[in-house]
């Protein structure tokens, strides 16, 4: 069962450094699915994502930082 760790600034006191974290793991069984936590908010609940809207969370991600893995082709 993998698990990775985010850590990030507190939003309510980001010069003190990385004090929060999100915990994203993976599990297996009859339904694969990606869990989300944060274990420093108490009053929050887990959530469990399907591994085709953990992707789909990814690519929204991914288009409102607009990251780009390929150039653009150039013309000859």
């Amino acid at each position: 069962m993998p698990i990775k760790v985010i850590p990030f600034a507190d939003r309510f006191y980001p010069e003190s450094g990385k004090e929060d974290c999100i915990i994203l793991r993976y599990t297996e069984g009859n339904y694969n699915h990606i869990e989300i936590a944060f274990p420093f908010h108490e009053d929050t609940q887990n959530f469990r994502l399907s591994i085709s809207d953990a992707m789909s969370l990814k690519n929204a991600i991914d288009e409102l930082i607009n990251i780009k893995f390929l150039e653009n082709p150039r013309g000859n």
